[in-house]
């Protein structure tokens, strides 16, 4: 669907304007969406799964660790395969306000794709350099979008998301550098071309929400606060986008209609994407990899 298409739809949750502001921009906030009560089970999961990895020396597939992790003074980067780690976080993918602000985005047939946790801890959480998510996973049409559920308050000074406005109407960039190498961020020659400078923060309260568009330039710094930045990380697609490469975490619940129902056909746009390698063999995350090509 194009955007007046999906416009014309009737909307499940979000009012006309925030659409088409979503479609301006490339990007909404939505403060304090999660209730207190909603928080606080996630934050116990979300302890336990920490304390599930205190014995873990070596970064996988299902967790990505930072340098200095120990059983003591764990660090997390990233945990994938959320959705399946309980039954409260698949709620929050299919059964709650969020999916329905992705189906008012996306159009009315809507699936998931993936949740991960990602993690910025205090006193040097890792930075993630400016990057568009399309280059990660390329579909048949731009119809792909990323939330972020903030589960502590989020603040200028822990690595906030930085996304830069109405990015996603510009070109979609290489993330490969010249040796042809992936790097899994956009080059610093073209950095200047992609409007860094127009970043802003998108920070909150906790069980504030955002969501970008697959295209949206975005990054974060180092988090130099005392503070810890953990977030959910959720991945939808239209229904009709068709993955062109494998996925990197195919939970249980992979491409699972969570709004809508089946099409009948594929949609394709004339896009020129650079693809991703082949993951299918394996993926850690986007922190390795620019930190391998730093």
């Amino acid at each position: 669907m194009s955007s007046q298409d999906i416009l014309n739809q009737p909307a499940l949750f979000l009012t006309q304007n925030q659409r088409e502001l979503y479609f301006e921009q490339g990007y909404l906030m939505f403060p304090a969406l999660i209730s207190k009560s909603e928080l606080e089970v996630f934050r116990l999961l979300v302890s336990k799964i920490v304390d599930s990895t205190r014995t873990v020396t070596r970064s996988s597939n299902k967790i990505d660790l930072e340098k200095g992790h120990t059983a003591e003074n764990p660090r997390l980067r990233r945990v994938t395969y959320v959705d399946d780690k309980d039954p409260d976080f698949w709620h929050l993918c299919a059964d709650s306000v969020i999916p329905d602000i992705a189906a008012d985005l996306l159009g009315p047939d809507v699936r998931f794709r993936d949740m991960m946790l990602n993690f910025k801890w205090a006193d040097g959480g890792a930075e993630v350099k400016w990057h568009q998510d399309i280059c990660f996973y390329p579909h048949t049409h731009l119809g792909t979008m990323q939330f972020l559920v903030f589960l502590q308050d989020v603040s200028s000074n822990q690595g906030p998301l930085q996304v830069i406005p109405a990015s996603h109407k510009g070109p979609i960039f290489e993330h490969y550098n010249e040796s042809n190498e992936w790097t899994g961020t956009i080059c610093q020659a073209d950095l200047s071309a992609a409007g860094v400078d127009n970043a802003i923060d998108l920070t909150g309260p906790a069980g504030t929400v955002s969501v970008h568009h697959s295209c949206t330039i975005h990054g974060s710094d180092r988090n130099n606060s005392n503070c810890g930045r953990p977030v959910f990380v959720i991945t939808y697609t239209a229904a009709d986008a068709m993955p062109y490469t494998a996925p990197p975490y195919p939970s249980s619940h992979y491409r699972t209609l969570v709004r809508g129902s089946e099409p009948r056909y594929a949609r394709h746009e004339e896009l020129r994407i650079p693809l991703p390698p082949d993951w299918s063999g394996g993926y850690t995350s986007i922190f390795e990899h620019q930190e391998d090509n730093s």
